[in-house]
């Protein structure tokens, strides 16, 4: 299958994996500065500085999109009216009205949206996921989530890093809500969050602090920072990427009638039925897993399969919309200081 990747940032990492896969075949890629030259170099592989002239000129039979967030939307139309499947990387686009007309743009050309949400296909977060629907802490009451790092200066050289759709929340707060999303199948009813810019000083958030309420009556807490030196992170706690530093900390904590449980390190810890309540010593059990695989490499494998006709998207357009919309929420309570209520189906 004949690949291109759009954006060769994050799209760096799709362009690596897919040249050491036996099903997939790099045609080309895009990008448009001197990073983008020296990595299209190294892949070997030609380089466009125009995404479009790349999609007119070769033959393909899927694209991944990792352009900045506002751009999503006119490459995947594009794409769609040459009949191309996508992957698009998160978020889809950087608002909902902008999501739902690719979404159903791509229903109307008849091409598949995928949403790259790659933890949805972590082995830890799926072991997460089954745990949680084992019952072992019952009925979940509540959720803490923590997501806290300081990045390179440098990181935010970039001019659309500082700009509205570049700030921590969209770019690395979107993955955390939608591992939220994947692992308790709950529906978020409304937020209710605040963020600040005292670290930085930029137009985008540097700390964000939100609170969502689901149909249930769960409710989540999310702290957020990429300011700040601190272990406690999905990248710096589940150890998927070896570009990161891994300490053996948690990053999410799950509350539930019969007990809790700690992420990534699957700790739960509960009561005996005969000897419950806080004058007894909990019980500690760990549910570990053994020597898991490359999210990426499966969230390639699965494109492939998708590119085949073999099976539909596992993270389709419509998922990727639940998970922005709550982002959308959060953005516009910081905005208007007040609880927001989120979209009806």
């Amino acid at each position: 299958m004949q690949i291109a990747v759009l954006g060769l940032n994050h799209g760096y990492t799709f362009a690596k994996q897919i040249k050491e896969m036996k099903g997939l075949t790099l045609a080309a890629v895009a990008g448009n500065n001197a990073a983008a030259m020296e990595r299209a170099n190294e892949l070997e592989v030609p380089l466009y500085q125009d995404y479009k002239k790349l999609i007119d000129q070769c033959q393909l039979d899927g694209v991944i999109i990792t352009l900045p967030n506002h751009l999503h939307k006119e490459a995947v139309k594009y794409c769609a009216d040459q009949g191309l499947h996508c992957l698009v990387e998160k978020p889809i686009a950087d608002t909902t009205d902008a999501a739902r007309e690719m979404i159903d743009y791509c229903e109307q050309k008849q091409v598949m949206l995928m949403v790259g949400h790659h933890r949805r296909f972590s082995e830890k977060i799926n072991h997460l996921k089954q745990l949680l629907a084992s019952d072992i802490i019952g009925e979940l009451v509540g959720v803490n989530m923590v997501w806290a790092l300081a990045k390179d200066r440098n990181y935010y050289k970039e001019a659309w890093r500082i700009k509205a759709s570049g700030g921590p929340l969209l770019i690395n707060g979107i993955h955390d809500l939608d591992n939220l999303l994947y692992v308790t199948n709950l529906k978020i009813e409304s937020a209710y969050a605040i963020a600040c810019n005292k670290i930085r000083g930029f137009e985008v958030e540097d700390a964000v602090t939100a609170i969502l309420e689901a149909s249930d009556g769960t409710v989540i807490h999310y702290f957020l920072t990429d300011g700040v030196p601190s272990p406690w992170s999905y990248e710096f706690n589940v150890m998927e990427n070896p570009i990161y530093h891994f300490y053996e900390e948690d990053c999410y904590h799950f509350f539930g009638t019969k007990g809790s449980l700690a992420f990534p390190s699957f700790r739960c810890f509960r009561y005996s039925e005969d000897q419950y309540g806080w004058k007894h010593a909990l019980k500690e059990e760990r549910f570990t897993l053994e020597a898991p695989g490359d999210p990426i490499t499966a969230e390639l494998e699965h494109f492939e399969a998708v590119l085949k006709g073999d099976i539909s998207p596992r993270v389709t357009g419509e998922e990727g919309l639940k998970t922005l919309e709550i982002l959308e929420a959060i953005n516009l309570s910081v905005q208007e200081k007040r609880k927001v209520s989120l979209r009806s189906e």
